[in-house]
């Protein structure tokens, strides 16, 4: 009688949900997620730095008539430190 192939239960496997998940290129959709959202956050951290940028060389060049500009800027201002909170805290990091 031939030998009955043992469930997932008994031997200790987990079950792949989609199937793709063997062969030497099995675990490469998890590659491409990491490197796309890799890729995703470098490109807003390069916006974030323009941005600040931007307003720190603003903040230093104001003249009298721009400075009726700074409740505008002060809540751009707190937008992008809020954003960079956000960027900080998706990978763990401690500013």
């Amino acid at each position: 009688m031939p030998e009955e192939k043992k469930s997932n239960k008994s031997n200790g496997l987990e079950r792949c949900p989609v199937g793709t998940d063997v062969g030497p290129l099995g675990k490469s959709t998890e590659f491409v997620d990491s490197f796309v959202a890799g890729f995703i956050y470098a490109t807003a951290i390069v916006e974030l730095v323009e941005k600040t940028e931007e307003i720190n060389i603003m903040l230093e060049t104001m003249d009298e008539e721009e400075k009726q500009l700074l409740p505008t800027l002060n809540e751009e201002i707190a937008d992008i430190d809020a954003k960079w909170i956000l960027a900080t805290a998706m990978f763990a990091i401690d500013a």
